[in-house]
């Protein structure tokens, strides 16, 4: 009877360790649920539309440039949770999601700071998750 070298008995435990660190620290980007797009010019003063059945309002105030925060902002009524991811199309932006909370009105509120882009791309989408339902809202960073 031969004897398996010691690396070939621990070998597998270390790559099972290794895929679940993998996937632990760089999780598989969800796709949106719901789909809804929402393409909005004028996002300082913010956009309207219907998601779920629910009318949802969504904006962002000051300058909305990578490594200066900004504001992120949400009404829908009845809401529990929301949250905003950031993202860029084809692109890994790394682990970029933020929990809104409501202001004494009910306004979902964030604090955001975006990464620089090291190719030099300014085209984000930012999904908006409010309650499961999924919305997307395409928007460029100023120089």
């Amino acid at each position: 009877m031969t004897m398996k070298p010691l690396i070939w008995r621990v070998l597998p435990f270390v790559l099972i360790v290794l895929v679940g660190v993998v996937v632990w620290q760089y999780p598989v980007p969800r796709s949106p649920k719901d789909g809804a797009l929402l393409a909005c010019a004028t996002l300082a003063s913010g956009c309207t539309t219907q998601l779920s059945g629910r009318q949802v309002s969504v904006g962002m105030t000051g300058e909305l440039k990578p490594l200066h925060a900004f504001q992120v902002w949400a009404k829908a009524a009845g809401a529990r949770k929301v949250e905003a991811r950031f993202t860029m199309a084809g692109m890994d932006m790394g682990f970029n999601l933020y929990t809104l909370r409501p202001d004494p009105e009910g306004v979902f509120r964030g604090s955001v700071t975006l990464p620089v882009c090291v190719t030099g791309r300014r085209d984000w989408v930012m999904i908006l998750e409010i309650d499961g339902a999924q919305l997307q809202v395409p928007f460029v960073t100023e120089l």
